[in-house]
């Protein structure tokens, strides 16, 4: 031990004494005033004063109150730039969700969504899916597709590829975010139907090589690739097939019957009628498309027959 820390000794000593005389003359009280150390309560929406007092009783149901809303849903609408797409992003924004419009612009175009171009909630990319995107989203509706004669047999190897590739990247995309899915069909997948009305389980009466099978058979195959998607991932899928639909925002010059009914007349000419004029179609207008088939088949569990 060295000299200097044996001269410290004593000086320890002293101030250990003096602390040990200190604290025995005036021990430390608690004050009451101060916060206990205990956790703060746990705190829940509208509890009941009867919960607290009451360990062993049932609690009552924990209400959410009326003016707090669930998250708004994140959207995207393939084609919604388009006749029937653009009514559905108009609803989509009434409904608070935020909306994402992917359209090349073929078909669609940038007048029918121009109303929404200031809103915070709605985004628009000129974008083809045939090429992959990536986003977030909640929800997939893929609608993108010339669904015109005159549209889709202009270019049918594109109209094909916008069926098969394009469904497959929005497909890809739903399962890699885990979004539920929504695939406009068509009527067209039935061909030339010898059943009428058609129902779901008629596999339908089809020509895999005519010059309107680059449409048809395209959505049979998206239609395949959602449902495989659906059995082999897991994917939530529905799936909607549109017959006519007529209302705003529809061409003119689409080549449907609605629209030549309309283009004949203002032009005051005869209407043409095709055939010997007995032929039956079943026809809706887009306001009624979109409120009932749409709206329904994505916000529950239930298909739309």
């Amino acid at each position: 031990m060295s000299r200097a820390f044996r001269n410290r000794i004593p000086f320890l000593l002293v101030g250990i004494a003096i602390s040990a005389l200190f604290f025995h003359t005036f021990p430390i009280v608690a004050d009451s005033s101060e916060p206990s150390a205990t956790l703060p309560t746990r705190r829940v929406l509208l509890e009941d004063s009867s919960y607290a007092t009451k360990a062993t009783s049932k609690p009552d149901v924990v209400r959410v109150p009326g003016g707090v809303k669930g998250r708004r849903k994140r959207i995207v609408v393939t084609g919604g730039a388009g006749f029937v797409g653009s009514h559905l992003v108009d609803r989509l924004i009434e409904r608070g969700d935020s909306v994402i419009v992917i359209d090349n612009m073929f078909t669609g175009r940038k007048e029918n969504v121009l109303h929404h171009l200031r809103n915070p909630n709605f985004e628009l990319i000129r974008h083809d899916v045939v090429e992959p995107i990536l986003l977030e989203v909640d929800q997939i509706y893929h609608l993108a597709c010339p669904a015109s004669p005159v549209h889709y047999k202009y270019n049918p190897v594109k109209t094909i590829k916008t069926n098969v590739m394009g469904t497959l990247n929005m497909l890809g995309l739903a399962k890699r975010i885990n979004a539920r899915f929504l695939l406009t069909s068509t009527s067209e997948v039935y061909g030339d139907p010898l059943q009428h009305p058609q129902v779901e389980t008629y596999w339908g009466n089809v020509n895999p090589i005519g010059v309107r099978s680059c449409y048809d058979e395209g959505k049979r195959v998206a239609e395949t690739l959602s449902m495989d998607y659906h059995r082999g991932a897991g994917i939530e899928v529905r799936i909607a097939r549109i017959f006519n639909t007529y209302g705003p925002r529809m061409s003119i010059d689409d080549g449907r019957v609605v629209s030549n009914f309309v283009a004949q007349a203002l032009r005051k000419e005869p209407m043409t009628v095709y055939g010997d004029g007995k032929q039956t179609r079943s026809f809706q207008f887009v306001s009624d498309l979109v409120i009932l088939v749409f709206l329904p088949i994505v916000y529950t569990r239930y298909y739309c027959n």
